[in-house]
């Protein structure tokens, strides 16, 4: 073994290596895929009821005298935009991300297959630089 180490050189070694991370890399990123979908299925799409509507608060901020309400009714929008009630669009994209994250759950055959082939044919790359060894040309 210790024949085989010394006999392989710089790129060889560089070569081996690049090879090993493929499938590592792959790995890695399906996981962090998987994360980030699951994270954004938790988050709710929350929906906010208030008793008054943006209508009303506007005309409250045009009536009111006091810088009190106008700092609360201030702070109202703020926490609404936050939370998006309401909103279409956080409904589309919390469906989005549900259903993301059901297809990720559920792997189609065809791309166990190709990630197979793929990760045999590293393997084979791999298996077959290890087997040739060492090839110098010049002596």
């Amino acid at each position: 073994m210790e024949t085989l180490r010394s006999s392989f050189s710089t790129a060889d070694w560089i070569v081996l290596g690049l090879l090993t991370l493929v499938p590592i890399l792959m790995a890695l990123g399906i996981m962090a895929i998987r994360r980030e979908l699951h994270a954004t299925a938790h988050v709710e799409a929350r929906t906010v009821r208030l008793k008054t509507t943006g209508d009303q608060r506007q005309r409250w901020r045009q009536r009111t005298q006091s810088q009190h309400l106008v700092d609360l009714l201030d702070d109202i929008d703020s926490l609404l935009k936050q939370i998006a009630p309401d909103d279409e669009k956080a409904r589309q994209d919390h469906k989005e991300a549900m259903r993301l994250s059901w297809m990720s759950r559920h792997i189609p055959v065809s791309t166990l297959l190709i990630g197979a082939m793929v990760l045999i044919s590293v393997l084979s790359a791999v298996f077959m630089v290890v087997a040739q060894g060492p090839v110098n040309a010049i002596p």
